[in-house]
């Protein structure tokens, strides 16, 4: 089975988790790479996050990691209204991401991230740009049209499409009437979900093995199919929840062929960053998670 994570954030001074300290116990690229050679993780999309002041930097410091590292894709976090400078977005692509992470939390947020974004369309489709977005149901409904212009990319909404917390198991027709938005871009082949993020649909969070969540990923599979989920361990944010081998394991694959099960877990990511490799004439990497840890960049 070929692992490959879609969805991890790594900061410098550590995630500050609900106990005031990061959650994964130590430094979080040694605990990481330590849990990649476990689960024999590949490749791994590390997802840049800026949006408050206490997290600025993190775009440089996760470029840093990505020189360092060739099993880390990076994607720069972007505002929604993208770069202040003009410019600034095909110069990242061409040297330290392979894509942006933009977070929608309303349709203001959404309105921004269109107009950027179909301005940007040229660039970001001449790199393959791996493009993921933390959207809501209802930032999402307008996302439409300008996403339909990032026909080169690949496009991947984080956390099931972020449905909300629930105390049980949700209805088939819940769950539809909340992802309704999300499952009308299922007719553009280049955009796919995470299946990542679980326990936030949970309540409580912690109760894995996150049922509430289990109807989302069933309606996700049936729209977008198996080709087009990417499985993603939120770490390190998920381990105040779960552990990672509980978010390693998320509910809703089992009935899957155990082609589209590998497809999900990794096959499907290793895929989309090839074509991004091949779009930029980048060689994809070929590490292995047997590799040692290379030098952290000062």
């Amino acid at each position: 089975m070929r692992r490959a994570d879609a969805h991890l954030h790594l900061f410098a001074d550590g995630y500050p988790g609900r106990y005031g300290h990061s959650p994964a116990g130590g430094d979080e690229l040694a605990v990481y790479q330590a849990l990649r050679r476990e689960h024999s993780i590949e490749r791994a999309l590390v997802v840049g996050y800026e949006g408050e002041p206490r997290f600025a930097g993190n775009n440089a410091h996760v470029a840093r990691l990505a020189a360092a590292h060739d099993w880390i894709a990076a994607v720069a976090y972007v505002p929604p209204g993208g770069p202040a400078q003009a410019g600034e977005i095909a110069r990242r692509l061409s040297r330290d991401f392979v894509g942006v992470a933009a977070y929608l939390p309303d349709e203001s947020a959404a309105e921004a991230f269109t107009v950027w974004v179909t301005r940007e369309a040229p660039a970001l489709n001449h790199a393959g740009a791996v493009v993921s977005l933390n959207a809501t149901p209802t930032a999402t409904a307008g996302l439409g049209p300008a996403l339909a212009g990032l026909d080169g990319c690949t496009v991947l909404f984080s956390h099931l499409g972020l449905p909300g917390e629930r105390a049980g198991v949700p209805t088939r027709e819940t769950v539809e009437a909340v992802l309704t938005p999300l499952a009308r871009l299922a007719r553009l082949p280049h955009v796919g979900v995470k299946v990542s993020g679980l326990y936030a649909v949970s309540r409580p969070a912690h109760a894995y093995p996150h049922h509430a969540a289990r109807p989302f990923v069933d309606l996700l599979l049936d729209r977008f199919g198996p080709r087009r989920l990417y499985w993603g361990s939120d770490f390190s944010p998920s381990l105040d929840h779960v552990s990672f081998a509980q978010a390693a394991d998320p509910i809703g694959l089992d009935g899957l062929s155990l082609g589209d099960r590998d497809a999900v877990l990794g096959g499907n990511l290793l895929r989309a960053l090839g074509r991004q490799a091949a779009a930029t004439g980048r060689q994809p990497s070929a590490s292995t998670p047997q590799e040692g840890r290379l030098p952290s960049p000062s």
